[in-house]
């Protein structure tokens, strides 16, 4: 039978509670990994109320934690992105590109697996699309 002292018991105990401690500190954090949504209008030229336009292609920044995935989504599938889902890259931020499919309001989402979200809302008009600019009316 091996005995132990109880020195060495509350010892090795208390070695078990600080190396635990420290992996908790270091472990990464399951807050928001996606904090931020962009759209830009690009060349796109609003003769109306919007700067966006149904038919026409839109860059999208997302900001979050480097590494991370995020994919991207429009209220009721009115809207496409290419690629769907990006990889957030070293300097925080990842793009897209999203052509609005419809005229009217869009809200655009952006999600991590963490299930941290961004969101923004655009007022989509009718599009022409001339390839280089978009007409918005």
């Amino acid at each position: 039978m091996i005995r132990f002292r109880k020195s060495a018991v509350v010892t090795a105990a208390s070695a078990c509670t600080v190396l635990a401690a420290a992996l908790v500190s270091i472990a990464p954090s399951a807050s928001a990994q996606v904090w931020r949504v962009t759209v830009s209008a690009g060349t796109s030229v609003g003769l109306g109320s919007s700067q966006y336009g149904s038919g026409c292609a839109y860059a999208v920044t997302v900001e979050g934690r480097p590494g991370d995935a995020a994919w991207f989504y429009d209220t009721g599938a009115f809207g496409t992105f290419s690629p769907q889902t990006v990889t957030i890259g070293s300097d925080g931020r990842a793009s897209t590109s999203w052509t609005p499919q419809v005229s009217g309001w869009h809200r655009i989402y952006a999600d991590s697996y963490y299930g941290a979200a961004a969101t923004d809302s655009f007022q989509v008009g009718t599009g022409i699309n001339l390839g280089s600019a978009c007409v918005v009316v």
